[in-house]
């Protein structure tokens, strides 16, 4: 079939407006695919009250807001639940949904929810491709929290997936990061159709290295509680680092009250200044509580710095677990981060070239496995043998 006849459909994403990790990767893919030659339609889910922002043109469909007689989808929930109203959205309205995005060929599902149960299912039994991203999973979360929070998460994988894994139906798993590609296969989905791609949009060639003479620290994100600013405001009392915080959010008046004079609160920044701040520092700290990649951390990679992640976040963790010279887990501990941080500044201290050479060295192997183009051309893999495979099994 020639691509330009398929259509594409992308769900599960809050509004593009509300700018998350969920939402670039699914702008990313939405775009990559685009270029690929489908029709492509994104549907957002919503966005909590106060996310304020004009909606741009994209070179692909967006329909904003798309379910918004789903109370779960309603700006005032999302924001109450702090957006953990998405993922039950569907589950009165699936009839609704399905009738909504009914017409398409591939469906890409940005993450395992509620919705992808009740609609997703039904789109498979109708003969069409379903790919299962995982931009944000809820088992990464509960998994991680206590004995509690695990039984949970058993309750929700059985709601969610018990009828795909009764029936022996198919459908294609997007995984980023090895803990999902492991839960996959827990749950008895099958290997052939899991697909391990850490997607993101970090081009490296657009990011620079620098040679600089003071050690400095950076941290890259969003200032908000999930992010771990927590450590931010605990580093603050008890070290006078060299750091650089890239970011906003709620925590910002906080961080600027606080903020030891070696401190540079920069907010939001242009593209440009964010990569020369990057590639004039030295290490950067992703303090996370939990995220399934830290596109952030890429960005690092890709200026050469030295990662240090807490050993919580399953995504950064699974980064630095690829290579020993991309950075370290260590417990989400504030003396814990200070401790590896003077580690590489007393490393940096006894040779200054060494330790540039090897910046330049990380970024090159880093390069080789998270570069923008090598991650577009698995995914697009992933989509040809999803279509190929599931429009012959069907």
């Amino acid at each position: 079939m020639p691509r330009g006849q398929l259509k594409l459909a992308i769900i599960g994403s809050m509004n593009l407006e509300f700018a998350g990790g969920g939402e670039e990767n699914a702008k990313d893919i939405a775009e990559l695919f685009t270029h690929q030659g489908y029709e492509v339609t994104l549907f957002g889910a919503g966005i909590p009250r106060g996310y304020d922002g004009k909606i741009k043109k994209y070179d692909f469909n967006y329909v904003p807001s798309a379910f918004s007689f789903d109370v779960m989808a309603s700006n005032t929930v999302l924001k109450v639940s702090h957006i953990l109203s998405m993922g039950l959205i569907g589950i009165y309205t699936y009839k609704q949904i399905y009738e909504k995005i009914r017409g398409f060929d591939v469906y890409y599902f940005i993450s395992p929810t509620i919705m992808f149960r009740t609609v997703g299912y039904r789109l498979i039994k109708d003969g069409k491709t379903v790919i299962l991203g995982n931009h944000g999973t809820f088992f990464e979360v509960l998994d991680t929290l206590g004995a509690l929070s695990k039984a949970y998460s058993r309750i929700l994988t059985k709601l969610i997936f018990n009828k795909f894994l009764k029936t022996g139906i198919k459908f294609f798993i997007h995984t980023q990061n090895k803990f999902q590609s492991q839960y996959y296969r827990k749950i008895k989905c099958s290997s052939d159709y899991i697909r391990e791609i850490p997607y993101n949009n970090v081009q490296f060639k657009n990011y620079g290295c620098f040679d600089n003479d003071e050690f400095s620290v950076v941290y890259l994100g969003r200032l908000m509680e999930s992010k771990g600013v927590d450590m931010l405001l605990a580093l603050e009392k008890i070290s006078d680092l060299n750091l650089h915080i890239i970011g906003k959010g709620p925590y910002l008046d906080k961080l600027i009250k606080m903020k030891n004079e070696n401190t540079v609160i920069h907010g939001y920044v242009s593209n440009e200044e964010k990569v020369r701040l990057l590639a004039g520092s030295d290490v950067m700290i992703v303090p996370s509580i939990n995220e399934s990649l830290s596109i952030s951390a890429i960005e690092g990679l890709a200026s050469g710095l030295y990662l240090i992640v807490s050993s919580t976040s399953m995504g950064p963790r699974y980064i630095v677990r690829q290579d020993n010279i991309f950075g370290v887990a260590v417990p989400r501990n504030p003396k814990m981060f200070l401790k590896e941080i003077e580690r590489v500044k007393a490393i940096k201290e006894r040779n200054k070239t060494d330790y540039y050479r090897e910046k330049m060295l990380r970024r090159e192997i880093a390069g080789k496995m998270f570069d923008a183009n090598i991650v577009d051309n698995q995914l697009i893999e992933l989509f040809n043998d999803a279509v190929s495979k599931l429009k012959n099994s069907n």
